[in-house]
């Protein structure tokens, strides 16, 4: 089991968007140095959710600042990106972070930012797949040309090729049944993220997952490998005790929901925003060692506290785990 650190770069009211930039980018310095395995980064835009708004730009960041640490997207959304571009960018990333790069690719699920980007949502789908092939062509073939209902591509040589052959290891957002399914039949391993609900969703995307593999003949081993690879996130809040987590993160966490779900609609929007959870307990593994290297910190963010501006989402961090088959 690998333990890694995943960041939205949020941005509360009243602080500069310059300075959480900066803040983050620390953060995932200090999660090489913490012993973390890898850190994840995501993409959004137009909302105060998210200010990574150009995944391939923070990746070479964070790969210029670290030397051990892996450094994953989850996700570029393919519709809002030409796909050569993202795999020269991308292929760039690979190379400068010497072959730490992990691509997490989703459709998107805003419709505020396929507005913004003047793209139909019912053509994600559609896109999404055809960017697929694209990228995962550019970076294996010497040339290639493409022509699809979206993009057509007079033959081309795209470089420079990734370090990672033959190419980066690729993850695919999964939401829907369907998602499961089709990540399962492409032979990826999946990206689940479970910030606000409980873990019978994990088991229930595992079991689809496991089974769609079966039916498409996979073999044990490489059901095993894939489920090895499987990535999932939650936020978590480190303490002693459950007492004493418990009541700490609420507030943090109702304060990402609210800010996530009000930032989705327009103005005036009648749509509620879910209730909270209450509890939040300790984050423990299989083992009570710390993992990776170094020391773990009994409160998370308490090793780091006066750095942290005075917000409410300074207690809490989305965190992410890779499974064992187990």
């Amino acid at each position: 089991m690998r333990f890694g650190t995943y960041f939205f770069l949020q941005a509360p009211p009243g602080h500069r968007h310059a300075d959480i930039i900066q803040r983050e980018l620390q953060q995932m310095v200090w999660s090489e140095q913490l012993g973390f395995d890898e850190v994840w980064l995501t993409e959004h835009h137009f909302i105060d959710y998210g200010l990574s708004v150009d995944p391939a730009t923070l990746a070479s960041a964070v790969a210029s600042r670290t030397s051990r640490v892996r450094i994953g997207l989850a996700a570029a959304i393919l519709p809002f990106h030409d796909p050569i571009r993202l795999a020269e960018q991308l292929a760039l990333v690979d190379i400068i972070s010497g072959g730490r790069l992990d691509v997490g690719v989703g459709r998107g699920n805003r419709p505020s930012e396929f507005t913004g980007y003047r793209i139909p949502q019912v053509e994600s789908r559609e896109r999404f797949d055809e960017a697929v092939q694209i990228i995962q062509r550019a970076w294996t073939e010497e040339r290639f040309a493409y022509h699809g209902r979206f993009f057509q591509i007079p033959e081309v040589r795209v470089i420079p090729k990734p370090l990672q052959r033959p190419h980066p290891p690729l993850y695919q957002v999964c939401v829907s049944p369907d998602s499961i399914e089709t990540t399962a039949l492409r032979g990826w391993p999946m990206l689940n993220s479970i910030l606000f609900g409980g873990l019978e969703q994990v088991v229930a995307s595992r079991d689809r997952y496991v089974t769609t593999l079966q039916k498409a003949g996979r073999s044990p081993a490489e059901i095993a490998s894939l489920l090895d690879h499987w990535g999932v996130s939650r936020q978590i809040y480190v303490a002693p005790t459950d007492a004493q987590a418990s009541p700490r993160p609420r507030t943090p966490r109702c304060g990402t929901r609210s800010r996530s779900a009000s930032s989705s609609f327009p103005s005036g929007s009648r749509t509620a925003i879910p209730r909270c959870s209450r509890r939040s307990g300790p984050w423990r593994s299989g083992s009570r060692r710390s993992p990776g290297r170094g020391s773990w910190p009994r409160h998370w963010p308490s090793a780091r506290r006066r750095r942290w501006p005075a917000t409410s989402s300074r207690c809490a961090r989305s965190a992410s785990v890779r499974c064992s088959a187990g």
